[in-house]
């Protein structure tokens, strides 16, 4: 896009530019006045999910202060106690004495229970089965045993929540019920019975059960699960939730939400509320696309308004400009057309004074170029040849034997040996012997610059020291196991050369094996690409671009059936296989 900005009329930049100076704040003002509309509407929708969650929860508390004080009242009956004692010794009253007793204190506890609208049922059962019952309000402990909170060890004090109501077989069940479980004692703290004072939880906290769009609640027990109500999410997506008390914006499942929380302290739960915001920044959404519809209409008619004037301004600057560009394309003889005053004339006259100027330096251009011919020519005839060099080696060999410093004249040696092999022009390739020799040559420089010495294996098969190979094809390769592998131990170590013929695919292989650090298989991956020129290798390290130039000499010269194979493992070195075609030597053959 700013390549394409680049290329337009000036014009028409200018244009863009102008536009862009008015589109832009407009933009901006608009963004912000939305973001403020969105902050706004959130916000609003935060207060009521508090004042709901609030709501509930205050009713709740209410719920359980109900419960509480009517627990008291039964507890503190003491009729109801006795009886409850009396039966559990084994005592079973008359006719005359349950009707008194009903008369005197089970009618007036059942008439507490029933002038509350807010109780569902207030239960009293009796640790012995055998009893007269006396509904609604006293029951036989085989009643009890019918009840899911029975089921287990009762703790008394305690609320069980969300559990059906099965006293009665015969009965339907009454769903989401919560109940204060309290034990009935004596005076000598001995259990005779077991007090339930329950009330509906759909009619206490109905956003646990009633569906509503866009909202949910739950209560949570203290390890996190569900208590009551029915969460939208997965508890793991839930317990993501940095928790605190209030409102918070969060996501789940990828959707803006807003999480309300109150703790419930008489029940030890907490009641928490989801409300989704996914309609309001739907809404924001929608609005913004509707303004970037209005900004892109405005701006394309902006654009062509402010090109037509700009265009009828530079009129001028084009005239001069068409000259420029005829002398650009080769007419020098070309002028710049100057017409009116201005800042356009000016330019149009400072243009043709330019290109007066430009013939000139052509002129002088031209004249420098061949007197930087000639002396070019003469430099040629002075060049320095390949045969000055080899003679300058010779000699420093002379003097280093005269001296008796016989390991610097063979190190001159070798260094000559090495210079005329890569120095020497040579097409078709050279066998593999001769790349050998090279390699070692190589190899007994490299080991005059280290303190530790690198010993090459060479395990060749006769018949392969004949079969030709891209020249210095093999020494890169050796040079990446000394650079990559010996110097990164900087240890005594080996680097082996082995050869192997396969006649059945008319191929043979050199491997080049090294004992140094080797590569993950990141490392390896990498090289791979970087031998393939899918990724260019960095320029400092080296590793890579000299097997990539071997690649591609190997396949420019046989194919995309030959080339290089690497492998390699940490800590245990690495394996560069070098496959050829291999060349059946016959009788009279070179």
């Amino acid at each position: 896009m700013l390549n394409r900005f680049r290329r337009a009329t000036l014009s028409r930049q200018l244009a863009v530019v102008s536009c862009l100076a008015i589109l832009l704040p407009m933009l901006l003002l608009w963004y912000t006045i939305l973001r403020g509309q969105q902050d706004a509407a959130i916000q609003t929708r935060a207060r009521e999910a508090q004042s709901r969650c609030a709501q509930m929860a205050a009713q709740a508390e209410r719920a359980a202060e109900l419960c509480n004080m009517s627990s008291q009242v039964f507890l503190n009956t003491p009729a109801l106690v006795d009886h409850l004692a009396l039966l559990k010794t084994g005592w079973r009253p008359g006719a005359a004495e349950l009707l008194e007793f009903y008369r005197q204190d089970v009618g007036s506890l059942e008439k507490i229970t029933l002038s509350n609208p807010y109780l569902y049922q207030t239960r009293v059962y009796s640790d012995v089965e055998d009893i007269t019952e006396m509904m609604p309000i006293l029951y036989s402990a085989q009643r009890m045993e019918r009840m899911p909170w029975a089921q287990g060890e009762l703790v008394s004090g305690s609320w069980y929540l969300d559990f059906d109501d099965q006293l009665f077989a015969d009965y339907p069940v009454t769903p989401h019920i919560m109940s204060l479980i309290t034990s009935i004692t004596t005076s000598t703290q001995e259990r005779v019975g077991v007090l339930e004072v329950a009330v509906r939880m759909d009619e206490v906290l109905p956003d646990l059960f009633e569906p509503y769009q866009g909202r949910w609640s739950v209560l949570l027990d203290g390890d996190g699960g569900v208590a009551a109500g029915q969460a939208g999410v997965s508890l793991e997506e839930l317990a993501s939730i940095s928790f605190q008390e209030g409102t918070v914006r969060s996501t789940l499942e990828g959707k803006p939400v807003l999480v309300t929380q109150a703790r419930l302290k008489d029940f030890g739960c907490t009641y928490l509320q989801v409300t989704s915001l996914t309609d309001i920044y739907r809404t924001g959404l929608q609005e913004a696309v509707f303004l970037l519809i209005i900004l892109a209409a405005a701006a394309v008619m902006m654009l062509y308004a402010v090109s037509r004037l700009t265009r009828r301004m530079l009129r001028g600057f084009y005239g001069a400009f068409d000259g420029i560009r005829a002398f650009a394309n080769g007419d020098t003889d070309a002028v710049v057309a100057v017409a009116g005053e201005g800042e356009v004339a000016a330019f149009a006259r400072e243009a043709g004074g330019l290109l007066d100027q430009i013939r000139r330096l052509m002129r002088d251009s031209i004249q420098r170029e061949a007197q930087i011919q000639s002396a070019e020519t003469r430099a040629l005839q002075n060049q320095i040849n390949a045969h000055f060099i080899y003679n300058v080696l010779e000699a420093i060999k002379m003097m280093a034997e005269i001296d008796e410093e016989y390991e610097i004249a063979d190190a001159v040696t070798t260094l000559g040996k090495l210079l005329r092999y890569s120095m020497k022009l040579e097409s078709g390739g050279v066998t593999v012997e001769r790349e050998l020799d090279y390699i070692r040559n190589y190899i007994t420089l490299m080991n005059l610059r280290f303190d530790y010495v690198i010993s090459l294996c060479v395990d060749i098969p006769p018949e392969l020291l004949d079969q030709k190979v891209p020249k210095i094809s093999l020494q890169p390769i050796v040079e990446n196991a000394v650079v990559h592998g010996a110097a990164a131990l900087a240890a005594d170590t080996t680097i082996t050369v082995r050869g192997a013929v396969d006649r059945e695919r008319g191929c043979f292989s050199i491997q080049i094996i090294d004992e140094g650090q080797g590569m993950d298989d990141a490392g390896l991956a990498r090289l791979h690409r970087q031998i393939a020129g899918e990724e260019a290798a960095p320029a400092a390290s080296g590793n890579g671009i000299g097997l990539g130039n071997v690649q591609s000499r190997i396949r420019m010269a046989f194919g995309e059936g030959y080339g290089l194979q690497v492998a390699s493992q940490p800590g245990r070195g690495t394996k560069v296989s070098v496959t050829l075609p291999y060349v059946e030597k016959t009788e009279g053959t070179a």
